[in-house]
């Protein structure tokens, strides 16, 4: 008896979907770490009723009432900004400034002055809406 064989099919893989979940968790985990970093600063930013959306590569400087400030989460002295600002600014085109509601207005104009001296030609600063009140 003559009996028909069949031809075999290796078993494939489709890779696509795999990818696509993939790719969604990779920019999930971009986007939560960006609202992370500005989650964790210790200042309540002053409310403003106009605002535009920062540059995601900007260099942030944190500003605290008290105390020293931090760029990009390292503490700096203010007599040392302006060499740590040179040396940051072949990365980043953008600053943006959190400053704390309660810091002195003299306080932040140094840093903005010493920000402008390195040659920053952009900067922004930190506002958050304000929150409406409930009637």
């Amino acid at each position: 008896m003559d009996f028909e064989t069949r031809q075999r099919t290796s078993p494939t893989i489709n890779l696509t979907p795999l990818i696509d979940c993939i790719f969604t968790l990779v920019i999930f985990i971009i986007l939560a770490a960006n609202f992370q970093r500005i989650q964790t600063l210790d200042v309540s930013v002053p409310e403003a009723e106009s605002s535009n959306e920062a540059e995601i590569e900007s260099l942030v400087i944190t500003i605290p009432v008290t105390g020293t400030i931090k760029v990009e989460n390292e503490e700096i002295e203010l007599s040392g900004l302006k060499h740590e600002l040179q040396s940051k600014i072949s990365r980043y085109k953008t600053v943006l400034l959190v400053a704390d509601r309660s810091v002195p207005v003299q306080r932040l104009v140094q840093i903005l002055s010493d920000v402008q001296a390195v040659g920053f030609t952009s900067v922004s600063v930190a506002t958050q809406k304000p929150e409406a009140e409930a009637p």
